[in-house]
């Protein structure tokens, strides 16, 4: 258990801490999230529901206001251009995002029965070595983290989103033995799509 990180351990406390620095100003926040999800735009029910449902609880809104805020944001260019186009709209109410909710950054994981590496599940959690003792409690199998990487609830919807065609159940797919890639930091959907997309069906670490 000694090489799975923790939120504490020296090599990932500066990324948790860098990342939450990062999302705690409004306008980065929105651009963090159009980033993400502003190729999803497009996508109907239930495909995109897990992302934009995350996206709401960073921004404390309904999934659909969610979804109409990363429109926004993507078509006026910037957060900034966005909320300053907002304040010359009298009529609108003052948009206001909340303080970051707990387990919102933690680490995404890709969690491999030892019995099926070719079958992963994509979660997060801010503790991985209790993450696997539940696993193994609720599947009767030992599990290994595959691959892991400091973000947030909407990178992991992202994530799972990516690899949709490969879903087994759940937050269960059919993939390759991935590796493990720590500090990888969000990187949108088109580049989230590339990276795991190639390293799943190849098993190669980055």
């Amino acid at each position: 258990m000694s090489e799975i990180p923790t939120m504490a351990s020296p090599e990932t406390a500066e990324l948790i801490k860098t990342l939450t620095r990062r999302l705690t100003p409004t306008d980065a926040r929105l651009n963090y999230l159009t980033d993400l999800l502003k190729p999803m735009l497009g996508v109907g029910e239930p495909e995109d529901r897990n992302a934009f449902y995350a996206a709401s609880r960073m921004l404390g809104c309904t999934p659909a206001f969610a979804k109409n805020v990363v429109g926004a944001v993507a078509r006026r260019g910037s957060a900034k251009a966005w909320r300053r186009w907002r304040a010359r709209k009298p009529a609108l109410p003052v948009f206001e995002v909340p303080p970051l909710a707990p387990n919102i950054v933690g680490f995404v994981y890709f969690a491999s029965p030892l019995s099926a590496p070719n079958v992963v599940k994509i979660g997060i959690s801010t503790n991985l070595e209790r993450r696997l003792r539940d696993l193994e409690v609720e599947t009767g199998e030992e599990h290994r983290i595959a691959r892991w990487f400091v973000g947030t609830t909407v990178d992991e919807a992202v994530a799972q989103f990516a690899v949709a065609g490969r879903r087994i159940t759940g937050k269960w797919f059919k993939t390759e033995e991935p590796g493990q890639i720590p500090g990888f930091l969000p990187m949108g959907l088109d580049g989230m799509r590339q990276v795991l997309g190639a390293d799943l069906l190849t098993g190669r670490a980055v």
